[in-house]
């Protein structure tokens, strides 16, 4: 494997600090050499604002590998706050959410159900195989390498039921893993053009490429679009950076890139919106948004900023119309403003407001993780075919 080097300088000092508390745990019922400890499941790598199932499609034991070696946090479960009806700025954020958790879950779910069920039917030096075996119309086959300690290389490929053909890369990665299986430090790619090429089910169009961390304090989330959609029937593509940082208190801090139909605007025309949102569980949370395009003159953007209460009932929202070369300046003015900034949670009263280009790096002060960031490209992972052995 070719490791992308950014990933290496990235992520150096959370995995040192990762190890250092210990690594491993024990291995997967299914999986006689420990193999599974260091597949990729869905609740690694998705992303969550309030963590309600039905709006954000976070992951479900159908999901994971061994679902008792889940934290409760990771599970779609309908708790506190989750589950309720929010506003609909926060639902157009949680859309977004959803589409890429979706997305995400295409690519993931047929390892889980290989590797969980199963034993490799193939073994040689350092690789394992999972596979083939049929979903629908779609023949997949899994390989994992194990270079080294704690260390896991893997690559999903596909291809249509029936076909002689060579067998297509779906996605790929690698993961050092820390104290939980299956968690640690680590980046990923995903095809979705070539998913849709061996799956006629499939929707999603355009890569997603991630970086992520799992620390003692939390987890950082990074990813990288690609022309991405859910589906070009009904969305564009974008190109963006997003990312989450997930606190172990239940402290959601995300940065998105969307389209969607803004609340205020004149028509169902969809605009553009780079929004940055924070939500508490048993708190409530706030989303800013810069809003371009739709029904935004050229020019211009709406400047959005909302809070919600624990129940995500709508507690203050401002809409301020503003040039683009001076979003938050002297230049913008109100639309509308409903509620008192005052209703806001203490801590969510002062604006978050995302970079104007949704590719520009974020940083953000709470994440527990240093430096995370997504690989440039799909990670290079070869496969291994067992008729060459």
């Amino acid at each position: 494997m070719k490791l992308n080097p950014h990933f290496s300088r990235a992520t150096s000092a959370v995995t040192l600090a990762i190890l250092a508390a210990g690594c491993g745990s024990a291995s997967n019922a299914n999986s006689s050499d420990d193999y599974a400890s260091g597949a990729p499941e869905l609740a690694a790598v998705q992303m969550r604002i309030t963590g309600d199932p039905s709006a954000e499609s976070g992951a479900t034991a159908d999901d994971a590998i061994d679902p008792t070696s889940l934290a409760s946090d990771e599970l779609s479960l309908v708790t506190g706050d989750a589950g309720a009806i929010g506003t609909p700025d926060l639902n157009g954020a949680r859309e977004a959410v959803r589409d890429l958790n979706q997305a995400l879950r295409s690519g993931l779910q047929s390892i889980a159900a290989l590797v969980r069920t199963t034993e490799p039917t193939y073994r040689l030096g350092n690789l394992r195989m999972w596979g083939p075996t049929v979903r629908g119309e779609t023949e997949f086959r899994f390989f994992m390498r194990h270079p080294a300690a704690h260390n896991f290389q893997w690559r999903l490929e596909g291809r249509i039921v029936g076909s002689t053909s060579a067998y297509s890369r779906i996605a790929a990665g690698e993961i050092v893993v820390g104290v939980r299986e299956r968690r640690g430090v680590g980046v990923a790619g995903f095809d979705m053009d070539t998913l849709k090429e061996v799956d006629p089910t499939a929707r999603a169009q355009g890569q997603i490429l991630a970086g992520f961390a799992h620390g003692p304090r939390g987890t950082t989330l990074a990813f990288g679009l690609k022309n991405f959609t859910r589906d070009p029937a009904v969305k564009p593509g974008i190109d963006a950076l997003l990312q989450e940082v997930h606190l172990v208190n239940d402290v959601n801090r995300v940065r998105l890139a969307y389209h969607g139909n803004v609340e205020g605007t004149a028509t169902t025309a969809e605009e553009r919106v780079l929004a940055r949102v924070r939500h508490t569980a048993g708190v409530g949370g706030r989303g800013d948004m810069i809003v371009t395009s739709g029904d935004v003159p050229e020019g211009h953007a709406w400047v959005i900023s909302q809070c919600w209460d624990a129940s995500l009932g709508q507690t203050y929202r401002i809409i301020r119309d503003c040039p683009l070369d001076g979003i938050g300046g002297a230049a913008c003015s109100d639309v509308s403003v409903a509620g008192e900034l005052s209703a806001c949670d203490v801590s969510l009263r002062i604006a978050e407001l995302p970079p104007v280009d949704p590719n520009q790096s974020m940083t953000d002060e709470q994440n527990p993780n240093q430096t995370v960031a997504p690989p440039a490209v799909i990670p290079d992972v070869a496969g291994g075919e067992p008729s060459a052995s």
